[in-house]
């Protein structure tokens, strides 16, 4: 097996009432360990792995085979003359990402680097130290093997922003050929076709199915003045099931999409799993020569010479970059890690962010619950299907998504509403935080759902430390949340359209109501008053897992800079970013599509230039 799932002894306290923390939770686990745990593609792999050799020769080197990093190695090897190296510190996929309802499952699993946040006494207050989780993906796949899937892009106004602060071509106009590129959407006459591609890689489609408590959020949306539109088309404000990166309602990750079908079939295609950059090689001149990495404890070295790009992620390339020596000056010296180039690396660090606690419970007849024996037998059921179907095929409320103004005169969405379901609210308000930890159960079986409002602009902005204890241990992240009292006010306007979806009639024909019990951290507050919402937003509050930023892209005259508009890092030669690292102000969306186009639109850049450069790109 090479998926290891949460270790349910280290955050189930003793006498927790969340179902996941019972013996049920551990034979679950062990089910899906044992039907789901393993890959046929670590098999294939294992018979046709390259040991590394140290020292060896490449034209480009890819850091991270995540959103970013398995588009860029697919466009480069397109080139036969090209020898690319792509570099995961995580192992193979495993089946269990495949399967839309298990994706709570995958969080703290051996797929996450488990980071968290560090506290500002503002957010995050309820959970231990103040601290909130921040999950990263570890694998190939990188976060689009255990991310919710949605496929969501933005708006217009993001990226005209972008290049309104100096970052020529990256408009919406101009970005918009590169999101359909990637794109092979399987329902594209269903959507706004004329901004949907279908020749693409990854496949976008619905999931096959959908429960009555998702259409119940849908309605709703609609009967309080919610458009049923395409919101990845002409206009945002809307809301939908989200399509989601997935083929028969199973996940297509990065990896699945871009790698997979090309690994063995282009033999200038070099992947390897298990090896966990550790620097990047800087020569005198200040140009990139290579990299250092681990596999099973042993230090490798490997030279590119083209260029080095590093799609590690948002933490991870920070991190990379820094130990390399290039990031802030007076935080690399007080490590004693000598500078290299002197840049505001881990700064601009960004999340939309939102909170738990508003509960809405589900009627006996709508709500999708089993009981326990009955949701092993599905499991099993599940795995011997061979085409895929049932509700674990779905996940749940989840892709119940809106955008919606807080105020008319804005020119654009400033909040997102998701829903996510809970098995049982009855455990889940007694012992939140452990429920959030332990969150492992299948997303098709709840008797209610927390809708979750997301401040899709927000201004509290972050950083990022090396840790000053063991700089190539867990960085020291602060996401700030909240640090920017401004935050707030989208999330209470939000409050109030949650509580209006009460009175719709999709939730009175359906028996939905807002639990009014009180939340352990703010029985001292009146449900539903402003105070009692604030104390929700500031004690339960929760990434959205669309975190951006730490290597800024902007002009030569911006300070907090790291990258050009071309994403080649500033004052060190032949080093490019590309991944959600160079986002300059955060979308208002999730990040995986965007990201796909940043790495698109990236590496055409490379290959534009080298392609005026070398003898070499004529195939």
């Amino acid at each position: 097996m090479i998926w290891q799932p949460l270790n349910l002894t280290e955050v189930c306290p003793p006498c927790t009432p969340v179902s996941a923390c019972s013996n049920f939770g551990f034979v679950y686990l062990s089910l899906l360990v044992q039907l789901f745990g393993g890959s046929a593609e670590q098999k294939k792999q294992e018979k046709c792995a390259r040991d590394p050799v140290d020292g060896a020769e490449y034209d480009f080197i890819v850091v991270g085979a995540g959103a970013a990093g398995s588009v860029i190695t697919n466009r480069l090897t397109e080139n036969p003359h090209w020898k690319v190296l792509l570099l995961e510190a995580g192992g193979e996929e495993p089946d269990v990402t495949r399967v839309p309802s298990f994706f709570t499952v995958l969080t703290s699993s051996s797929l996450d680097w488990k980071y968290s946040s560090e506290p500002n006494g503002k957010s995050c207050l309820a959970f231990p130290e103040g601290r909130c989780g921040w999950p990263r993906g570890k694998g190939m796949g990188g976060s689009t093997a255990i991310n919710a899937m949605a496929y969501v892009r933005g708006n217009k106004v993001d990226y005209d922003e972008w290049e309104r602060m100096g970052n020529k071509g990256w408009s919406y106009d101009d970005c918009l050929p590169y999101f359909m590129k990637s794109e092979r959407n399987l329902n594209k006459y269903s959507v706004d076709s004329a901004f949907h591609g279908v020749r693409g890689e990854q496949a976008v489609s619905w999931l096959l199915s959908e429960d009555d408590p998702s259409t119940m959020m849908i309605d709703a949306f609609n009967t309080v003045g919610i458009p049923f539109r395409d919101f990845n088309g002409a206009e945002q404000v809307g809301a939908m099931q989200a399509q989601t990166f997935s083929v028969d309602s199973e996940r297509v990750s990065a990896y699945s999409a871009f790698i997979h079908h090309i690994r063995h079939t282009r033999p200038n295609c070099d992947v390897k799993p298990h090896c966990e950059v550790t620097k990047i090689l800087i020569d005198d001149t200040k140009t990139a020569r290579g990299v250092e990495y681990i596999k099973d404890g042993k230090k490798y070295t490997a030279y590119a010479k083209k260029e080095v790009i590093t799609c590690a992620g948002v933490v991870n390339t920070a991190k990379l970059l820094m130990l390399s020596g290039i990031g802030p000056k007076e935080h690399l010296e007080s490590l004693n890690i000598p500078v290299v180039q002197d840049l505001a690396v881990g700064e601009n660090l960004q999340d939309h962010v939102s909170f738990n606690g508003m509960i809405v419970a589900l009627s006996n007849e709508t709500a999708p619950t089993v009981s326990e024996d009955q949701m092993l037998s599905d499991i099993k059921e599940y795995a011997e299907m061979k085409i895929k179907k049932g509700p674990l095929a779905g996940l749940g409320p989840i892709m119940s998504c809106s955008f919606i103004k807080s105020e008319p005169h804005l020119v654009a969405p400033d909040l997102q509403c998701q829903a996510v379901p809970v098995l049982r609210w009855e455990e889940f308000i007694q012992d939140p935080i452990t429920h959030e930890k332990a969150a492992i159960m299948p997303t098709a079986y709840y008797n209610a759902l927390v809708p979750r409002i997301m401040n899709v602009v927000p201004k509290s902005r972050g950083k990022m430390f090396l840790n000053k204890n063991d700089p190539n241990g867990p960085p020291e992240i602060h996401a700030n949340y909240l640090g920017d009292e401004r935050d707030i006010e989208p999330l209470m306007r939000g409050v109030r359209f949650l509580l209006s979806l009460e009175d719709t009639e999709a939730f009175k024909s359906r028996g939905a109501y807002f639990v009014r019990e009180k939340m352990p951290h703010c029985k001292e507050h009146e449900w539903g008053t402003d105070e009692y919402f604030l104390c929700l937003i500031r004690q339960y509050t929760s990434t959205t897992h669309h975190q951006c930023g730490g290597c800024k892209m902007g002009p030569s005259w911006d300070k907090k800079a790291v990258v050009d508009s071309e994403l080649r890092v500033y004052g060190v030669a032949r080093l490019r970013v590309i991944d959600a690292s160079i986002i300059p102000v955060v979308m208002r969306g999730n990040t995986a599509a965007p990201t796909m186009m940043i790495a698109e639109k990236g590496v055409d850049s490379v290959i534009k230039y080298w392609q005026n450069t070398t003898d070499d790109y004529c195939f």
